[in-house]
C-alpha cells in the first residue's frame, strides 16, 4: 500500500493533478474486512491529505460509531485521489483514470465488505464488478454479493448515502442513520459470522 500511495502522489493522469494540494490515497488497516469508498477528496481532504476530514468525516465518524465501529478499524479511500476544484462532481475521463488505483486497493485490502457511498462511487463500483447499476436510489441499502477477482471469496457491496448529503440537505438525517443501522446488520453477519 506504501508503493501504491507514492504512485497516487505521482500520478499525473488526468486534470485533477495539475489543481491538487495533495493526493488522498486513504488510510485504515491492511488487510481490512471492511472498506468505505466516497466519491472523492474535499477541501479538507485535499489540505491534509487524510480522507473524510472535514463536515462529511465527523458524521461519517459518528454514523460508524452508532453501529459499533470506529475509524481504525475500516480502510476509507475515495474513487478519485484527487480534489475536483470546487467539489465538482469527478468526471468520467477522472474516475477512469484512477479506477485502477482503487481495484488495486480492493485487492491488497481483500475486504469482506466494500461500503460505497453515494451515487458516483456506487456506480464506479458496481462497473468495476459488471453489475448493473439501474439507479442509485434502487441499489442504495442493498447488498450485492460479489466474486473477488483473484480467489472464490464473496465480498458483498453495500451502497448507502454520502455522510455529506446532510450537510446539504438536513432533512436526509433519518435516511443516512436508516442506511447505517442497515449496513450494521449486514456488517454483524461479518464481524461475529455464525
Amino acid at each position: 500500500m506504501e508503493r501504491l500511495a507514492k504512485e497516487i502522489e505521482t500520478c499525473s493522469a488526468c486534470n485533477l493533478s495539475g489543481s491538487r494540494t495533495r493526493t488522498v490515497p486513504g488510510e485504515g488497516p491492511v488487510p481490512c474486512r471492511i472498506m468505505l469508498i466516497g466519491e472523492g477528496p474535499g477541501k479538507k481532504e485535499d489540505e491534509t491529505g487524510r480522507p473524510f476530514v472535514g463536515r462529511a468525516g465527523t458524521i461519517l465518524s459518528t454514523l460508524l460509531s452508532d453501529i459499533g465501529l470506529s475509524r481504525e478499524e475500516v480502510f476509507i479511500t475515495s474513487v478519485v485521489k484527487c480534489r475536483p476544484p470546487k467539489n465538482r462532481t469527478p468526471g468520467r475521463e477522472e474516475i477512469a483514470s484512477c479506477i485502477p488505483f482503487l481495484h488495486t486497493q480492493i485487492e491488497i485490502l481483500s475486504p469482506e465488505a466494500i461500503v460505497t457511498m453515494g451515487r458516483v462511487a456506487s456506480a464506479a463500483v458496481f462497473e468495476m464488478f459488471e453489475i448493473q447499476f439501474p439507479s442509485f436510489k434502487e441499489v442504495r441499502g442493498r447488498a450485492f454479493p460479489v466474486q473477488r477477482q483473484e480467489n472464490a471469496d464473496e465480498m458483498l457491496i453495500i451502497p448507502v448515502y454520502h455522510p455529506a448529503v446532510i450537510t446539504h440537505n438536513p432533512p436526509a438525517r433519518s435516511i443516512l442513520e436508516e442506511d447505517f443501522r442497515q449496513l450494521g446488520k449486514y456488517l454483524h453477519t461479518i464481524r461475529d459470522p455464525l
